[in-house]
């Protein structure tokens, strides 16, 4: 038994098929468990002093669930058109929370706390996928609408060679420089760098079209010199295939290293699963603060580290209260201490706190730890039993000095953009926040399983995870339905999923016409009604592609809690 193997000698039961279900199955493998089959809906782990179900709340239509909680309108806000991501987002994420669930009833038994089984559902799941879309629709102060301003001219560019690629700044010197020395005009450099900075925020982006001028006017080597001199970062596009090619693909989301001896973490006999688990965090943008989200959702006590005068991204529009709407939903509730840590006090600081956690979570750039003074090693010395966690960009995928490990970039180099892109089209990324909240689901489940290995075998020890491996885990094949899809009807557009033809063609009423003409047929029979009218109809095989996200908290407000914005709850009920 190792620390990299934190369920090795626990076996797993489930029935059932269908992305969530497998991704939770592939992903206790990983963690060394054995699996085996069960009643149907339920999924099992049993181990030395453990016994736990979870009751996956299903089934889980991935494309209903999709239209249902606005996901096709955030995918298709860049192009004023909803449509489906093409990947199975929604119910690989359902997957993971299947996996944290299950990983922390186990850490609360290994405990003395006798929790014994978690009721969990996709729907509460894809709530927590669009937490900071929905926080923004119902902020106190200038809610956002559920209207983008359609992209131009957007992301990514292509090279005079043909080469597709992304960029990533993260100063504006970085971007004048970079667009300057490509011959663009100053004023179309100007112009691009705000609605290039908000592009996370809105989902969209216009661009002037002098910026891929530009680009096309020089090879993709030249381009990449350029950024390199420029501290601009780049990253070309790239196929699927291209990525299942590379040595790492495949690896597990997670890489974790076992520590020195130390006690066991702190028992704990009643409450949620993590309670009395204390973690520190010093991290910034989506990925961390989404990872101790869901950590404290299960019960642990987190603070959060940010420098002198607070987080700059409490100030990001639209405000909730006295903070901004996106940063409240994924920070709120949590401790906070302000702490400049690149000075000698500031680090004893951070010592100090980390001295009685349980965990720490960064997600500094590559080697910033060291600089710092603040790596594994260090912390350790502080408190042998601490479970260290990186949240990087890349893992170790891209060597020492890797290029901006961000969603767009990311997504890129992934295949992940490919796979989002329609057939025939060029791929190009969601502008939706995607990887960086898959991210922290992966980031989440890697602490959870070094607490198990922690409390099982007695040490502190480190845990990495990637945006990268987040990405390849959504690039799991989506099952194939006979009927699956986003159709026009009078007056909206209505997603229908379901594998019985027939049945569907007789609530339709036309005549069952052969494959090639049924997505014609339906459209063509769609029309005669307005949506409200085909939902009645249809029934639990169609839903309305929904644009507003304030209907999410109107027609579930017992999902949600508010502080200046509506929040989501807990995806996880245990017991």
């Amino acid at each position: 038994m190792s620390f990299s193997s934190p369920l090795n000698g626990f076996r797993v039961l489930s029935a059932g098929s269908g992305s969530a279900v497998e991704t939770a199955l592939d992903r206790l493998r990983m963690l060394d468990a054995d699996v085996g089959a069960a009643r149907p809906g339920v999924l099992s782990l049993s181990g030395p002093g453990v016994s736990v179900e979870a009751g996956l709340l299903g089934p889980f239509p991935e494309n209903l669930l999709q239209a249902d909680f606005g996901i096709m309108a955030l995918h298709g806000r860049s192009e004023a058109q909803p449509r489906p991501l093409g990947v199975d987002y929604v119910s690989v994420l359902t997957g993971m929370a299947a996996v944290q669930g299950v990983l922390a009833a186990t850490l609360a038994q290994l405990r003395g706390n006798p929790v014994s089984r978690i009721e969990m559902s996709a729907d509460r799941v894809a709530m927590m996928a669009v937490a900071q879309y929905i926080a923004a629709a119902t902020a106190d102060e200038d809610p956002e609408g559920p209207d983008g301003i359609p992209s131009t001219a957007r992301p990514p560019f292509v090279s005079a060679d043909g080469v597709a690629f992304e960029v990533e700044a993260f100063s504006s010197e970085a971007w004048q420089g970079f667009w300057a020395s490509l011959g663009a005009p100053e004023r179309a450099v100007g112009q691009g760098w705000r609605p290039f900075l908000l592009r996370y925020e809105r989902a969209s982006v216009s661009l002037p079209r002098e910026l891929h001028e530009a680009a096309e006017s020089r090879s993709f080597e030249e381009i990449r010199s350029i950024a390199e001199s420029t501290s601009m970062h780049i990253c070309p596009v790239r196929t699927v295939e291209e990525r299942r090619a590379d040595p790492d693909a495949g690896s597990p989301p997670w890489s974790f290293r076992a520590g020195r001896a130390a006690p066991p973490g702190p028992g704990a006999d009643a409450g949620l699963p993590l309670a009395g688990i204390r973690i520190v965090e010093s991290t910034r943008r989506v990925q961390g603060p989404m990872a101790t989200r869901l950590l404290s959702l299960l019960g642990a006590t987190v603070t959060r580290i940010e420098p002198p005068g607070g987080d700059p991204l409490r100030g990001m529009p639209p405000m909730a209260g006295d903070c901004s709407a996106k940063f409240r939903v994924l920070n709120d509730g949590k401790r906070i201490a302000e702490i400049d840590f690149k000075q000698p006090s500031g680090r004893a600081e951070v010592l100090d706190l980390v001295r009685d956690a349980d965990v720490f979570l960064h997600n500094w750039a590559p080697g910033k730890d060291v600089e710092l003074g603040l790596d594994a090693a260090t912390m350790h010395a502080v408190n042998p039993g601490l479970v260290y966690a990186t949240a990087s960009g890349w893992g170790d995928a891209l060597g020492e000095n890797p290029p901006a490990g961000t969603d767009y970039m990311v997504q890129a180099y992934s295949g992940l953009a490919d796979a989002l892109t329609p057939a025939g089209a060029p791929p190009r990324p969601t502008l939706m926040i995607m990887v960086d909240i898959a991210g922290g689901f992966v980031s989440a489940e890697g602490i959870l399983a070094a607490l198990v290995a922690r409390q099982r075998f007695g040490r502190g020890g480190e845990v990495t995870t990637s945006l990268l491996g987040a990405a390849d885990a959504l690039l799991r094949e989506p099952s194939p339905v006979a009927v699956d899809g986003v159709f026009t009807a009078a007056d909206g557009l209505l997603a229908i999923v379901t594998e019985y033809v027939a049945a569907l063609c007789s609530l339709l009423d036309i005549p069952v016409p052969s494959q090639e003409e049924l997505p014609d047929a339906i459209t063509k029979a769609l029309g005669t009604r307005p949506v409200a009218d085909w939902e009645r109809r249809l029934g639990p095989v169609a839903m309305p592609v929904r644009r507003d996200l304030r209907t999410l908290v109107s027609r579930r407000p017992s999902r949600f809690e508010q502080n200046g914005c509506a929040i989501a709850t807990s995806p996880w009920t245990f017991s």
